[in-house]
Parts: structure tokens; sequence; C-alpha cells
């Protein structure tokens, strides 16, 4: 690595880390504004639904999985693969949130490994993936801000909501024109200028492949959408638990919101701060109180940490195992 290139990556993990410390000084900032003790009384009471929690978010994990897996090369492997591998990509992105793109590259490697797939291949899958969640919020945002404007008319004008949406679509549509635009073949050359060329070898033709099969792609986003879905009703576990129950509706729009929230603030680590912001704000739609909304977020992040580590000691156990049967 030249002298240039180091010196660009430690000023990265230089911004990195100043954006993380801003990120948790906020963060630590809402709890003292809002009331530390309120806050810490709601998250203990609630720390009983965690196992219900966990069980949703088990549910939501598999069809995230499930969905990757239409977009695998034919014939496809055991579903189990991809499902593993999605459990691996979001446990090394909540442990390692400076690591950008690691949870991705390190679920990827797995896929391929226990599939037989060639780098290439599972390349193209992951990003067809990606794309397909990313775009399965835009659906999952629009009906829950429908549940809002049912539920809570008169909080939201159908001008702010089509704003809401927009840039998920918007985000969406240009990293599809970019992958037909050719952005792997910037990659093939990357790796090629690496002396790995053979490892990337047609990622191009075969993510250009990916997106001509249309019917398992618009299966994909309907499998995606409805795995954004279930986490209201880990919003309704979590509430009734604080002791400040909300309907099925409410708890949809609540996490539609605060995960809208989230992915608004992508550059920050883990959305510290833009979820729990979020929240917040949804939750006034329904009359939450802000410190329940904020222990709201952070009963969730601790159901975050737990798949995070769970997650990452069983990325260890299958890296050290001997493949797995295809």
């Amino acid at each position: 690595m030249s002298s240039s290139a180091a010196s660009r990556q430690a000023k990265l993990r230089v911004v990195g880390i100043v954006v993380l410390a801003a990120s948790i000084a906020a963060t630590v900032f809402m709890v003292v504004w809002w009331g530390a003790a309120d806050i810490g009384a709601a998250v203990w009471r609630a720390l009983p639904a965690l196992p219900a929690a966990l069980c949703v978010h088990a549910v939501q994990l598999t069809l995230s999985g499930l969905g990757w897996w239409l977009l695998l090369p034919l014939p496809r492997p055991s579903p189990l693969a991809p499902v593993r591998a999605r459990w691996v990509r979001e446990a090394v992105n909540t442990l390692l949130p400076l690591a950008g793109v690691s949870g991705a590259v390190a679920a990827t490697r797995l896929l391929a490994r226990d599939t037989g797939m060639t780098l290439a291949a599972a390349t193209a899958s992951t990003t067809g993936d990606l794309t397909c969640e990313a775009a399965a919020q835009a659906p999952y945002l629009a009906m829950s801000l429908a549940a809002v404007a049912l539920l809570a008319p008169g909080q939201l004008s159908p001008g702010r909501a089509a704003l809401a949406v927009l840039p998920i679509l918007a985000g969406a549509f240009g990293f599809v024109l970019a992958q037909r635009a050719g952005l792997m073949r910037l990659v093939e050359r990357g790796a090629r200028f690496l002396g790995v060329g053979a490892t990337m070898e047609g990622l191009h033709d075969g993510l250009m492949a990916l997106h001509a099969r249309r019917g398992e792609i618009a299966s994909a986003l309907a499998v995606h959408t409805a795995s954004w879905s279930l986490g209201g009703a880990e919003v309704w576990v979590i509430m009734r638990a604080i002791g400040h129950p909300v309907g099925p509706g409410a708890a949809f729009a609540i996490e539609g919101l605060g995960m809208a929230a989230r992915s608004a603030g992508f550059a920050l680590p883990a959305g510290l701060a833009a979820q729990e912001a979020g929240f917040v704000i949804a939750g006034a739609l329904f009359g939450i109180s802000a410190p329940d909304a904020v222990a709201l977020s952070m009963v969730k992040r601790v159901r975050e940490l737990v798949v995070g580590v769970s997650g990452a000691a069983f990325w260890q156990y299958l890296l050290w195992r001997p493949r797995w049967r295809r």
C-alpha cells in the first residue's frame, strides 16, 4: 500500500471515530435531556420482552435470507446458506459500525464458501439483495404513512408523506442505474489491479443477468417488504412491556417512521441518535412520551447487541468447522 493510500485510510478512520463520538454524544444528550432515570426504568420494565423481540427478529432475519435466496443463481443451494449469511452480515455491521461494507463482504465470502459459488456470483447476488432490501423500505414506509393518516388524522400532509418516500426511491433507482452503467466493471478492474481479477471475473455480466430475472426480483422485493413490516410486532411487544401499549396499526407506523429516520442517518454508525429521534417523533403522533420512545429504541439496541454477538460467534464457528454440505 502506498503512503498516500495509507494516509487517506488514516484520515477516514479519524473521521469515522469523530462521527461515532458525536453520535454517541448526541444519544447520551437525548437520554439526559428526556430523563435518564425515567428511560432507565422503562428499559428495565421492558427487558422481559426481550425474548419475544428476539423471536420476532429471527423471523425477520429468516425472511431477509429467503429474499436473498430468491436471487441466487439456478440451481439454488439450500435456503439455510443465505439465511446464515444474512445473520452474519447484520452481526458484523452491528459490532463494527465503522467498517462500512464489512458485513456485506463477510456474508458474501461465507455464502461463496458454503455453496461453492464463485465469489463474483455471490457478490452479484449480494448487490442485488442489498438493492432489493433498500428499495423495499419505500412501500413499507408508504404503508406506515398511510397508517398515520388513518390513525392520527391531520398529523401528516400528503405532500410531506410523498417527500418522505421520495429519497428512498431515488436512492434505490440511482443505485440500479449505476449498476447498469457499469459500476461492477469498476470493481472488476480494481480486482485485476490488485492481482485477484479471477475472483471477480464476470461480476458485471452476472449482475446484469440477475436484473433480467424480473419475476425473482419482484418476489424478493415482496419478501423484504414483509420482513420490514414485521418490525411493528417488535414495537408492539416492547411497548406493552414498557407499560404504554399501542395498537398493531400504531406499532406498524412507529416502526416504519423510526426505521426511515435510521436509514436517513445512514452516515451515522448504527444510526445512533437518528433512530432515537425518529422514534420520539413517531411516538409523539400516538401520545407516547419522549422517555418511553427513547426506551423503545434502547431495548431494540439491546436486541441488536444480542443478535450481533451471537451472530459473530456463529460466524467464527462456521469459519473454523469444515465446509457445510451443499
